[in-house]
């Protein structure tokens, strides 16, 4: 199998994560970048979007949450998701850190428009308005709190570090103390110094 991916992205960090812990080995990382419509991304994913993982038999995963509960159903016995049918609640809680992350994203995309003259202070407001709150709310959850390693935490860790990293003068941490030094605690272990972007 092949993992299309790139250091900066959050998304697929998360993958490289669940790679990580699950311990597979049979999967050879393709670093692209997905603006330049390698031939190789597009024929294996038609929207150029990273993560992309292609099977050993020629067809292809696309999403970060499809690729983690296809490797956690294979090779994990469903223990970072739980069952497809398992707490509501906890389903949620993912989608919740999916979407903020999805609203950093887009802030990151409203600044990279800064440079054309285009960035909307309308859009630039909403995506931080939704950081700050979805971090407040996860601060109520203690989702960090839980001793079973779960996908949640994973995805977790790689949407606060995306925010040091790519919007550092957002005061996430004054909203959310206990994200803050649980994530100084969790940090320094493998999975995440080996999947984290390059920010020298």
């Amino acid at each position: 199998m092949q993992l299309f991916y790139s250091l900066a992205s959050p998304y697929a960090r998360f993958v490289r994560t669940v790679i990580h812990v699950l311990g597979i080995e049979n999967i050879v990382p393709v670093p692209v970048n997905p603006f330049d419509n390698s031939p190789a991304l597009l024929a294996a994913n038609p929207l150029a979007q990273i993560p992309c993982l292609l099977l050993d038999d020629g067809t292809s995963l696309f999403d970060s949450e499809v690729i983690a509960r296809y490797l956690d159903a294979e090779y994990g016995q469903q223990r970072l998701f739980g069952p497809a049918t398992g707490d509501w609640a906890q389903q949620c809680q993912f989608s919740l850190i999916k979407g903020i992350l999805d609203s950093a994203v887009g802030l990151r995309q409203e600044q990279m428009r800064e440079e054309e003259g285009v960035r909307s202070p309308f859009w630039t407001g909403r995506y931080e308005q939704a950081i700050m709150r979805g971090v407040m709310q996860l601060e109520l959850l203690g989702i960090e709190a839980e001793t079973r390693l779960s996908a949640r935490q994973l995805l977790l860790v790689c949407l606060l570090e995306y925010l040091d990293f790519r919007h550092p003068q957002l005061p996430w941490r004054t909203q959310a103390p206990s994200l803050a030094a649980w994530l100084a605690r969790v940090q320094t272990q493998a999975m995440f110094t080996q999947t984290r972007p390059d920010v020298s």
